[in-house]
């Protein structure tokens, strides 16, 4: 794995497949009061480097998985990103009720989106470019390079929380994890008529 340092200008495609997560940005709270982009690069390095251990570890796919739910407790600001994909029907829920959908929110991010990363074993990752999007983080793409299939550009969107860069979004072939679990969760949410706490008991075994 490959790491570089910034370049000036982040590539038109990534530009557009990081668009569907970016329109979130305008009712989100600021986030990067210190980050600069050259700490949101190194951040993803090393959350690169953290995947491709995992995914090289030849684990079976339930010890895999189980590793990925530490990778995204570790580099994702998973509250956050879970509180986005609930939306406003989570000003409704008691403290006891978003407590067990966050975590069921983590379990459920790290079953689906550990499997696609599975799918980049032998893959080459490496960061190309970097774009700042000021009180609202830095977006991080790299290159994926698979042995089979055409290479592609995943974005991550990096926030500050805390002093400690966290990621917020991933764009994997031009879909956002933020959007498309706005749109899963609120589907799920009203499949069980509103009930939180139905599509929480979902959420675990999904």
């Amino acid at each position: 794995m490959r790491s570089i340092t910034k370049t000036p200008t982040l590539p038109r495609r990534a530009v557009l497949a990081g668009a569907g997560g970016l329109m979130l940005s305008a009712a989100l709270p600021t986030f990067a009061f210190g980050l600069t982009e050259g700490a949101a690069i190194s951040f993803i390095n090393t959350v690169m480097t953290d995947v491709h251990v995992i995914i090289n570890s030849g684990k079976s796919e339930a010890q895999m998985l189980a590793d990925f739910d530490g990778f995204f407790s570790k580099h994702a600001e998973v509250p956050l990103i879970a509180k986005t994909a609930l939306g406003a029907p989570g000003r409704a829920a008691s403290s006891s009720q978003l407590s067990a959908y966050i975590r069921a929110f983590q379990g459920y991010i790290s079953r689906k989106y550990g499997r696609q990363f599975r799918d980049f074993i032998g893959a080459e990752l490496n960061v190309i470019s970097s774009r700042d999007l000021g009180a609202k983080g830095v977006l991080v793409t790299s290159k994926v390079d698979l042995p089979t299939r055409p290479d592609y550009d995943m974005d991550w969107w990096v926030i500050e929380i805390n002093g400690r860069p966290k990621m917020f979004d991933l764009v994997i072939e031009g879909i956002s994890m933020v959007s498309t679990e706005r749109t899963e969760i609120g589907a799920m949410l009203e499949s069980f008529g509103g009930d939180i706490d139905k599509m929480t008991a979902r959420l675990n075994v999904t």
